[in-house]
């Protein structure tokens, strides 16, 4: 992004011959100093999953976070959770309390529950929340509700994993070990839910997960490489409206591009770059960013300092330099997800100070346009 306030930067050192840990991304300067520089990892698969960039370690593991919630939703279906459009949306978002958002969620505890196993609200082992949406908050203070666990980030993977318990409880006699889909300890690793999904996570990596953690929201969180992580995001936008795709992946990656507003929120660079590149676009809390688009080219970034300052400019410019992303819509989608460095207003607008400056100096080794 341009300014008026511009400065010479000092390339960083290291490159990805070196394969340092991680390495100078980008820089935001203001006022003609340096204000801040951003480290991290990166990685880009051709769509033939060739490695078509490499930037830092791409072999140490790190969290996901909520970007493994597709993967998350693949295996929850496979477990038995009968998910439709919407409500699989809804599972692999993290979303921020719209009233239809909280809706969708609503809706799938509604058709998860049954007889002997109902769900409400009170089933998500989350913590009750007002929405961090604007509207939805004011509207419910108004209103004098309450805090509710429906308002959640989470929620909507926490109701699918219920549903799919329910529904393996329902199975009773007919199927061997369903009784052990119990609802109390669904977050448990050893749950039969939990080891189904990381089955998945494994199958769509292409690797053994490195290590199990404990996510924000209680869940289970998984550790891969870059490298794994782009062959899980290969796989799911590959799959996007893919009739000869893995049929669960591309149930999760069509329902995420039909519904992109409920991944994130209305406005918000998820939920725009999943409708204006028609890709799965998914981050994760501590600078996790990764893109699956339709041709099967994928990118994963992980931000050393676990800031998302720098996270979209940096996905975004290394796929236009690896050519699988028009280097014209680069530019037209940065400034949709990319905040300005502004000081103070004129005539009632910000003005631009300095500058986000990526290194792109980094994928001169980068091949040309696919």
């Amino acid at each position: 992004m341009t300014n008026s306030t511009t400065t010479q930067t000092t390339p960083p050192t290291a490159h990805q011959n070196c394969c340092p840990f991680d390495v100078e991304l980008a820089q935001l300067t203001r006022n003609g100093l340096t204000e801040a520089t951003y480290r991290g990892r990166l990685v880009i698969l051709s769509p033939e999953g060739e490695v078509a960039l490499s930037l830092g370690d791409t072999h140490k593991p790190f969290f996901l976070r909520s970007a493994l919630k597709p993967l998350q939703a693949i295996g929850a279906l496979k477990a038995g959770a009968p998910l439709r459009g919407s409500q699989v949306a809804i599972a692999c978002g993290s979303h921020s309390g719209t009233f239809e958002q909280m809706r969708t969620v609503q809706d799938i505890l509604a058709q998860g529950s049954t007889e002997t196993h109902p769900l409400t609200a009170a089933s998500l082992a989350l913590k009750p929340s007002y929405p961090s949406d604007s509207q939805a908050h004011k509207a419910m203070i108004q209103a004098n509700l309450a805090r509710t666990p429906l308002a959640h980030p989470c929620s909507g993977k926490h109701a699918a994993f219920l549903w799919a318990c329910t529904a393996k409880l329902e199975r009773g006699e007919l199927e061997a070990g369903s009784q052990n889909w119990t609802l109390h300890n669904y977050l448990d690793p050893a749950h039969p839910l939990q080891q189904v999904i990381t089955e998945e996570i494994e199958a769509f990596a292409g690797e053994p997960v490195a290590a199990i953690g404990v996510d924000g929201c209680g869940a289970p969180v998984h550790a891969l490489s870059l490298l794994g992580a782009a062959r899980a995001y290969s796989a799911l936008g590959s799959a996007i409206r893919n009739l000869g795709a893995d049929a669960r992946a591309s149930t999760v990656a069509t329902a995420m591009v039909d519904y992109p507003e409920l991944i994130q929120a209305p406005g918000s660079p998820d939920s725009v770059l999943t409708e204006q590149l028609d890709a799965v676009v998914k981050c994760g809390a501590e600078g996790v960013l990764c893109i699956g688009l339709r041709s099967g080219a994928s990118v994963v970034v992980k931000m050393s300092d676990g800031t998302h300052r720098a996270l979209y400019a940096v996905a975004l410019q290394a796929l236009a330099a690896c050519g699988y992303l028009n280097i014209a819509e680069c530019e037209r989608l940065l400034p949709l997800v990319v905040r300005p460095v502004t000081g103070g207003y004129v005539d009632g607008r910000p003005v631009e100070v300095g500058e986000l400056r990526v290194h792109e100096e980094l994928f001169a080794e980068a091949p040309e346009g696919k």
